[in-house]
């Protein structure tokens, strides 16, 4: 007796059901590790909590200090400031060199190897390195300075240098990477609107505007995006060459987190300032995901 065909529907069904059953190990490990400590950190921002006694509840209590607190406000300034600095700059810089070997102007691969090799760093690794080279005493920029004749510059125990000398060890260590995906954006351009422009009679400049940066703009929202919200995280560059100083000019919204936790024992506040910079990233990442859904829902459908 022969079994009737299966219809759509039930191949459907049974594969949504597969999906599920192999999706439920990584949910279930999801949830361990994300979500439940997650929920915890939130029901402690509301708690007065030190690690050695029960923690007691204090309700919004560290939510207003934080927004009163001057230093808070400064490093929240000092996130955006490194994040919107990279990533204005980064983008650009980025742009410049991918358009150089999208046209092998410069090198090959091997060139491209080692302008993606600082990603491979991690970034203790190469704090501590450009620390070495911003010495003004011993580093070679501290050697450079004085024979261009600008004298001994003091990168990172200055107020105006300290945050923008970190800006520019970041972006040296992350070039290679958002480089390289723009550069798969680049090489994914039609050439034949890039010749038609050219028949048409434009220039370089109005080809790069008019036609090669719209037909980037989603790579281009891609790499702004991840670049910013990974500069709202900045911490280690912070810690180790600065120590959050000179007078709070490189503290963060982390940094301020890390000194609540480990150095005030205030695990309360910590976990609020935990809560107010996973707001601050969904604010930027959610609408960016509600975006995309909506440009492939488009695209499906042909629209």
């Amino acid at each position: 007796m022969t079994s009737m065909p299966d219809t759509a529907a039930g191949v459907e069904a049974r594969q949504r059901r597969a999906a599920r059953l192999l999706a439920a190990p990584a949910m279930a490990v999801l949830a361990l590790t994300v979500v439940i400590p997650l929920l915890f950190a939130a029901v402690l921002s509301f708690t007065r909590y030190d690690m050695i006694s029960r923690p007691t509840w204090v309700g919004w209590e560290n939510y207003r200090s934080l927004f009163s607190d001057p230093v808070f406000g400064t490093a929240a300034l000092n996130t955006l400031y490194f994040a919107v600095g990279q990533v204005v700059i980064g983008v650009v810089v980025a742009f410049f060199v991918a358009m150089l070997f999208n046209r092998r102007l410069i090198g090959g691969p091997a060139m491209r190897t080692v302008i993606y090799l600082p990603q491979a760093m991690s970034y203790v690794t190469t704090a501590l390195l450009w620390s070495l080279l911003y010495d003004p005493v011993n580093g070679p920029l501290g050697a450079i300075m004085p024979a261009v004749g600008l004298g001994p510059v003091n990168f990172l125990t200055s107020t105006h240098l300290a945050m923008p000398s970190i800006i520019v060890m970041s972006l040296w260590r992350n070039l290679g990477y958002f480089m390289i995906i723009l550069l798969a954006g680049l090489k994914a351009v039609p050439h034949d609107l890039i010749e038609a422009a050219e028949m048409d009679g434009a220039g370089r400049l109005r080809r790069l505007i008019h036609v090669i940066v719209p037909q980037m703009s989603s790579t281009l929202f891609f790499v702004a995006v991840t670049w910013f919200l990974g500069g709202l995280q900045m911490f280690t560059q912070s810690y180790v060459m600065t120590q959050g100083g000179p007078v709070n000019t490189t503290r963060t919204v982390v940094y301020t987190l890390y000194d609540a936790a480990f150095n005030s024992l205030q695990f309360g506040r910590a976990c609020a300032v935990s809560v107010l910079l996973l707001l601050a990233v969904a604010a930027v990442a959610v609408p960016v995901r509600i975006k995309q859904e909506i440009s492939d829902r488009r695209l499906r459908h042909g629209h």
